[in-house]
């Protein structure tokens, strides 16, 4: 039997205590972990072999983009959210996963993404005309409201029924959170299934089915054209075909853009929000460099980036993420066999003081400076898996930012926001003091 030589870390019984800890504390106990034994460390489960964990930045490339032909994402990911939610860009591996890549990839293309602005920023401004202001405004809810909104405009560009748009952003919501319950509690799935709970959770992706579904079929009968993503959905074509998706694989993706689209772009602005709050200095420095910006110059202006960025840095939205070894590897003098599971973790890579100066600290300004963007930030993952929808999420999040501070005014509170570790890392409880600004810039 070959003999592997995995990092340091815990027996089967250190890792059964550790399970318990990560459900109840999934950050603090890695972080702990990787303080106690390295940047990277293994776990065992005793039946399938180890898991490695690493926050180490060679690491983490090598398995994303220099090896990358032999990882593919695990089961975690693949089976127990694909069996709700289809076999999309996001749940899909190999040949199937490429072809679709490549169908996809030409819509979000920055410059395919730039017939989006116009879209985007009418969404934005209806949105701010509303907003709440006062002492302790909840943030989250309105930023995961707006991210869906723009998600549902740019991919529709029509007008759905509120009550609708509702029901859609609640079935998500409720199958993200039972999906990493099942991940986090794997002794617990066959109670899941016992109790209808899987069941359940599938009838609620049939119901979102069935309503976009009629949103599809509807488009297909018609003959207009609404320069949208679900036009460039149905347009695409196969190039060693010539044929398009078929309906179940549209559906597939449109869900994919929904789970992808708005919940990690919600967060990565509420936690923006909460910074900028908190560092009023920055707060008016990024007012007075971004006045009387056109939406051109707004989508990828350096203050505007830096800012964006330096938020992701502190509270990625993907803050972990997982590869499946399909053959045996090693890296740096751990080997390990085909199957073991390499789980990438950004967030404590983010935060550590091996790789940024002041790490906990928000400077955005780190990242006006060219020698801080190498191979250690990953807010879109990296390689060829990097998250199709990157371009769209920094349009979306400049155009947001460059309105709301010249139309508002944001303060903390005394109450501290907390961290829910789910498939993102989603906010909450995030109150700030919101006012309207008598100014506009």
């Amino acid at each position: 039997m070959a003999r592997y030589q995995y990092p340091p870390g815990y027996n089967f019984f250190g890792t059964y205590r550790r399970a318990l800890q990560v459900v109840r504390s999934p950050l603090e106990t890695l972080m702990e972990s990787v303080e106690r034994f390295g940047e990277s460390y293994s776990v065992t489960d005793g039946i399938s072999g180890r898991m490695i964990l690493t926050q180490n930045p060679e690491f983490i490339d090598y398995v994303l983009r220099k090896n990358q032909k032999n990882y593919y994402k695990s089961r975690m990911v693949t089976e127990k959210l694909g069996r709700f939610i289809g076999n999309g860009l996001l749940t899909s591996n190999g040949p199937y996963w490429l072809r679709q890549r490549r169908l996809i990839q030409p819509g979000f293309h920055p410059q395919k993404v730039k017939e989006l602005y116009g879209i985007m920023n009418e969404t934005i401004g209806r949105f701010l005309t509303t907003l709440p202001t006062g002492q302790q405004v909840d943030v989250y809810p309105l930023m995961n409201r707006l991210a869906f909104d723009v998600v549902v405009n740019t991919l529709f560009n029509i007008n759905l029924p509120s009550a609708t748009i509702a029901e859609l952003s609640r079935i998500i919501s409720e199958i993200q959170e039972f999906v990493i319950t099942d991940i986090r509690q794997p002794y617990n799935s066959w109670w899941f299934e016992w109790s209808g709970r899987v069941r359940e959770n599938k009838a609620k992706a049939e119901r979102a089915r069935d309503i976009l579904r009629g949103v599809v079929i509807e488009r297909k009968a018609g003959k207009a054209k609404y320069n949208d993503l679900l036009d460039m959905l149905l347009d695409a074509r196969y190039e060693d075909t010539g044929e398009g998706m078929t309906e179940e694989q549209i559906l597939d993706e449109i869900l994919i853009l929904f789970i992808a689209g708005h919940e990690t772009t919600g967060n990565a602005l509420t936690w923006t929000l909460y910074l900028l709050a908190n560092h009023p200095a920055e707060l008016e420095s990024l007012r007075l460099d971004t006045v009387n910006l056109s939406i051109a110059d707004t989508v990828g202006h350096p203050k505007l980036t830096a800012v964006i960025n330096e938020s992701m840095r502190l509270y990625p939205p993907a803050w972990v993420s997982d590869r499946v070894s399909l053959e045996d590897d090693s890296f740096n003098g751990f080997s390990y066999p085909g199957g073991t599971i390499i789980a990438l973790f950004y967030f404590g890579l983010h935060r550590s003081a091996n790789y940024w100066e002041d790490p906990l600290m928000f400077r955005p300004e780190r990242f006006l400076k060219e020698k801080e963007r190498s191979r250690i930030f990953f807010p879109f993952g990296g390689g060829p898996r990097l998250c199709i929808g990157n371009n769209f999420a920094m349009a979306e999040m400049a155009l947001f930012l460059k309105s709301f501070v010249h139309q508002f005014d944001v303060q903390a509170t005394p109450i501290q926001p907390k961290m829910r570790a789910l498939i993102t890392l989603r906010p909450e409880r995030v109150m700030l003091t919101i006012n309207r600004r008598e100014f506009k810039g």
